[in-house]
């Protein structure tokens, strides 16, 4: 046992499972659960929430958010699972097209890794959503415009922008789905199917993330730094599952631009709130 590592002493570990209750677990679950797919930015809410709350920093928290990514990923594939089915066995030339959105992700997440961490704190979390505001704003006043071209060439320069932008919101406070629902509507796509791009996108854009944070944490496994209570992973994990199932419902009957300014009010104001609470109150 070394005593250098944090939690190795036994009388730490009390305070690490402590990190997340079942009650603070459910509550991060729920936040998860409704936010990661509604355009509002679940980073930045969770930031919030994990602060009211007083849940730390840890290895343990970080191993807790993967559950939850995970949870709202399965719900993703169980109501999109007829559109997925459909890509894999009559449209697969789709398949391409997602592949390209993704391939911005790898410079943002690597080369630009620096500018983005420096970015993620928790002082500049009200400017981003701030942005995210503008982007729904425009999404929510953009005339749908008839588009006769639809080569292979402009779908692949739809794909590559929705994907720049996705890659952008790898930044706390900028919401990925608001991104790319705004991308692809500038692009002159119909809502609702920049909608369908944006949530089938984020199944394997979640997964492949969730897979790195899993290796970075391999080393805190073998040093037992997580948690070895799953009671509470398990919560969260349910909690974003199910509440993820009705809030894609809910994002799926936006039918009408217009219907994204309200969710613009609502980040131009939580991004005004975090300003003031993360750069002056805490």
């Amino acid at each position: 046992m070394d005593p250098s590592v944090a939690g190795s002493n036994p009388v730490d570990r009390p305070l690490l499972r402590k990190c997340v209750t079942f009650i603070k677990a459910l509550i991060l679950g729920i936040v998860q659960g409704i936010t990661e797919f509604i355009p509002v930015s679940s980073s930045a809410h969770l930031k919030l929430i994990k602060s009211f709350l007083n849940v730390p920093d840890s290895p343990s928290i970080v191993f807790f958010d993967l559950f939850c990514h995970l949870g709202t990923t399965l719900a993703a594939l169980i109501f999109l699972r007829k559109e997925i089915y459909r890509i894999f066995f009559f449209q697969r030339e789709k398949i391409l097209l997602y592949a390209i959105a993704i391939l911005p992700l790898f410079p943002m997440y690597f080369l630009l890794k620096p500018l983005r961490e420096y970015f993620s704190g928790k002082e500049f979390t009200g400017i981003f959503l701030i942005i995210t505001s503008g982007l729904l704003f425009l999404t929510a006043y953009k005339k749908n415009v008839k588009v006769s071209n639809s080569s292979l060439n402009t779908k692949i320069k739809d794909v590559l922008f929705i994907g720049l932008m996705q890659a952008i919101a790898l930044i706390p406070g900028i919401s990925r789905s608001g991104s790319t629902i705004f991308a692809g509507c500038y692009r002159n796509w119909k809502i609702n199917n920049a909608i369908y791009f944006s949530f089938i996108l984020a199944i394997p854009t979640v997964l492949g993330g969730s897979f790195l944070e899993a290796l970075k944490l391999k080393s805190m496994i073998q040093k037992n730094m997580i948690d070895s209570s799953l009671g509470s992973y398990i919560v969260g994990f349910f909690a974003s599952f199910i509440v993820a199932f009705f809030s894609m419902r809910y994002i799926f009957s936006v039918v009408d631009n217009k219907k994204m300014k309200p969710f613009a009010i609502y980040c131009l104001v939580f991004g005004i709130f975090s300003l003031i609470y993360f750069n002056f109150i805490v």
